[in-house]
């Protein structure tokens, strides 16, 4: 049996390479995270029933690809003493890099809730975009908090528009206790007049409640 010539070998070896890289590249790259659940006066469930046992402390989105999207449902109850509307916001993104290929959304529409009534089921969807690169896990806060007012509605007149920019911007970078602290302006509630309630203002904005 005639033995193969160094250059069929190599030629051999060559494809096997390419192979290789090929099966590789098709490979997607896999982001692993997961999510704190932060929420004010508000209860989130897993199950409709509320329970102490089913309530939401964290999220564990599992094994992401990128340009996947991946839902999940929650339960979301007002067990403050007001009628409330919700609001979402997301914090602490590590790597900070993350919240620019990564979004969180909910299907929440915008219905004030009363106290204690039966919960809202919503889903929290992820998206993740087609080209992250360089990130293999994230974690972030969801916060998920109530206002007695529409959400973006900062001055109260059931519409959200320019006008609440600028009151936010009067009080950007103010803190609870500065005497330019606008809690209605402090959107997420977590003390600050800051960039995350700009974005949340944005998601709202033009809307309105009447």
């Amino acid at each position: 049996m005639p033995r193969p010539s160094r250059d069929s070998a190599t030629a051999f070896v060559a494809a096997l390479l390419v192979t290789c890289i090929l099966i590789f590249s098709m490979t997607p790259n896999t982001i692993t995270n997961v999510s704190a659940v932060e929420a004010n006066e508000v209860g989130v469930y897993w199950d409709s029933g509320c329970t102490d046992a089913d309530e939401v402390s964290y999220i564990d989105w599992g094994t992401l690809i990128p340009g996947s999207v991946k839902s999940i449902p929650v339960y979301i109850r007002n067990e403050g003493q007001e009628p409330m509307y919700l609001i979402l916001s997301t914090e602490d993104w590590e790597p900070l890099n993350a919240s620019d290929r990564i979004t969180l959304e909910w299907d929440y529409k915008e219905q004030r809730m009363n106290p204690w009534e039966d919960p809202l089921q919503i889903t929290l969807t992820l998206s993740v975009s087609r080209d992250i690169e360089g990130i293999s896990s994230f974690n972030f806060e969801i916060h998920i908090t109530g206002s007695d007012r529409f959400p973006g509605d900062v001055n109260g007149d059931g519409r959200v528009n320019v006008i609440d920019l600028i009151i936010i911007g009067n009080a950007l970078w103010s803190k609870l206790g500065d005497p330019n602290y606008d809690p209605y302006a402090d959107l997420n509630g977590d003390g600050i007049v800051g960039a995350t309630d700009i974005i949340v203002l944005g998601k709202y904005l033009f809307k309105t409640s009447l």
